[in-house]
């Protein structure tokens, strides 16, 4: 009887602690589709400051873009030109952008964002992959249009 009250026991104790780390908060999807809002109100951010290393500490490892600017898509290593060409002087402070939201899909580790940025008169589509490693969001990849 000792024996079943012990393992009942460990069993509770097991069962509480699973479903305390259901209900973590921090992992919730609208927890992490408002972490991925703002990361990318930061990424547009450093272009608009040119903070090309806060760009790159950005870009997975394994990141793959297309800005409409390039005639081919671009990794992570040659990044550093393009934001050289693009992005060499920070815009003035009262420069002012907006992010329209068009969509976010969460799958795991795996998000996909595309939204519209908003700058001067002009409007530019944007699609960007997320990729979560440990705790940190990553853009794996990205393209963009311009309107």
């Amino acid at each position: 009887m000792k024996e079943f009250k012990k393992l009942n026991i460990i069993i509770s104790i097991l069962f509480i602690g699973l479903s305390l780390s259901c209900t973590d908060k921090s992992q919730t999807n609208e927890n992490q589709e408002n972490i991925l809002w703002n990361l990318e109100e930061e990424y547009i951010k450093a272009h608009k400051d040119a903070d090309h290393s806060k760009i790159l500490s950005m870009w997975d490892e394994n990141f793959l873009g297309w800005p409409s600017r390039l005639e081919n898509s671009a990794q992570k290593n040659s990044g550093s030109d393009y934001l050289e060409k693009y992005f060499s002087k920070p815009m003035p402070t009262e420069t002012k952008f907006r992010i329209e939201k068009q969509g976010i899909h969460i799958e795991n580790n795996i998000a996909i964002l595309h939204y519209r940025f908003l700058l001067f008169e002009s409007s530019t589509r944007i699609t960007h992959t997320w990729i979560k490693r440990g705790n940190k969001w990553y853009i794996l990849g990205g393209m963009d249009w311009n309107e």
